[in-house]
């Protein structure tokens, strides 16, 4: 069975992906602060490590205690993230470090943890987003953030394909996840605004980002690295 590692898995896109690679026969393990995380697990047959994507170390000893029971990870999917909203002259330093930490940062040190126990052919999909592209007014730190992500993906692509390794990533529009639900009840997006803006006209749901992911980690992308895959419904050239 081969074992993928996603963060940010208790919940949102990181759970979507969990739940559509253990219906293809994936080991999912599943790392998160939230303790849902424990529950995501059971639900998708795999396992559960309690585990802040900013803290490299625990990263490692993490990554090392999977291989340790699993074997090599053939996967890794970093899906960890969260953002602050608000007038870029008005954000606080406390959160653009916040966003700067778990979504690029945590990105980095999660690929740094996995690199020694990645399989010859081993595929990492970093969830990026449309706003690695577009800019989204009041989101300055997480579109900072993803521009990083996109950057670092292509980095790692170059350095990392001897062994090899395809590290890739998708950009999701706005999906349907809990996140965004916060987002819509807090007033500070609407649904109806956004499924304006999509030409297919519809939000994206995690199962979509799901089927990019599993495509970039499958055998079909074995020639694919270094790459943005966008699911976003045609948003980002849009106009």
């Amino acid at each position: 069975m081969r074992t993928v590692v996603i963060t940010g898995g208790a919940n949102g896109i990181g759970r979507g992906v969990a739940e559509y690679l253990a219906d293809r026969q994936w080991r999912c393990i599943l790392l998160d602060t939230d303790e849902t995380g424990q529950a995501a697990a059971a639900d998708t047959g795999g396992a559960f490590y309690p585990v802040d994507v900013t803290d490299d170390r625990a990263l490692r000893a993490t990554f090392a205690d999977i291989a340790a029971r699993y074997g090599a990870v053939r996967g890794l999917v970093n899906s960890a993230g969260l953002t602050r909203v608000g007038p870029s002259e008005e954000l606080s330093a406390a959160d653009w470090r916040t966003v700067i930490d778990v979504d690029l940062s945590g990105t980095f040190y999660s690929c740094q943890a996995a690199y020694p126990h990645l399989e010859p052919g081993a595929g990492i999909v970093n969830v990026a987003s449309i706003a690695a592209v577009r800019a989204l007014p009041g989101r300055a730190a997480y579109t900072a953030a993803k521009f990083g992500v996109v950057g670092l993906t292509r980095v790692l692509a170059a350095e990392w394909a001897h062994r090899p390794v395809r590290v890739n990533a998708v950009g999701p529009a706005w999906t349907r996840t809990p996140f965004l639900a916060d987002l819509v009840s807090a007033g500070s997006l609407s649904e109806a605004d956004l499924t304006g803006r999509i030409p297919l006209g519809r939000l994206s749901e995690a199962s979509d980002v799901a089927a990019a992911v599993a495509f970039l980690l499958g055998d079909e992308a074995s020639f694919i690295t270094g790459q943005t895959i966008f699911v976003d419904g045609g948003y980002t050239w849009s106009g």
